[in-house]
């Protein structure tokens, strides 16, 4: 729905990080506001803002983030309070989120849990 699009993070957002395709990433990935991934990525990602896999991007990592939606390519879990999947995207991991989308065109290898309290998500991040 279009709504899912317009709380996902922007290109345009102050608050917004974005990872461009010539810059790869190593490591933990740790932050409070949004990020656009559009290269690859291999390590862990903990955010409490909206997460972006662009086309360009290739993310090797569990996921943790408010909102992620996927343009590009995931291999890993991801535990949000909403998870869409784009046309185009590819997901190899588990998913369990509160609310989940899967555009026609994307792919999703892996289980889905939709038993989740969107709360437990805010109350697990704060105990890190």
């Amino acid at each position: 729905p279009p709504e899912d699009r317009a709380d996902a993070a922007r290109p345009d957002a102050p608050d917004q990080g974005q990872i461009l395709p010539g810059l790869a990433i190593e490591g933990t990935l740790r932050g409070r506001g949004d990020l656009r991934l559009e290269g690859p990525m291999r390590g862990a990602i903990s955010l409490e803002g909206n997460l972006v896999v662009g086309p360009q991007g290739q993310v090797t990592a569990p996921i943790r983030a408010r909102r992620v939606e996927i343009h590009g390519e995931v291999v890993g879990d991801i535990e949000a309070a909403h998870v869409a999947v784009r046309s185009g995207g590819w997901v190899a991991g588990d998913v369990r989120a509160a609310s989940i989308a899967i555009d026609d065109g994307a792919t999703l290898e892996g289980l889905v849990d939709m038993d989740f309290d969107d709360a437990r998500l805010a109350v697990n991040r704060g105990a890190r």
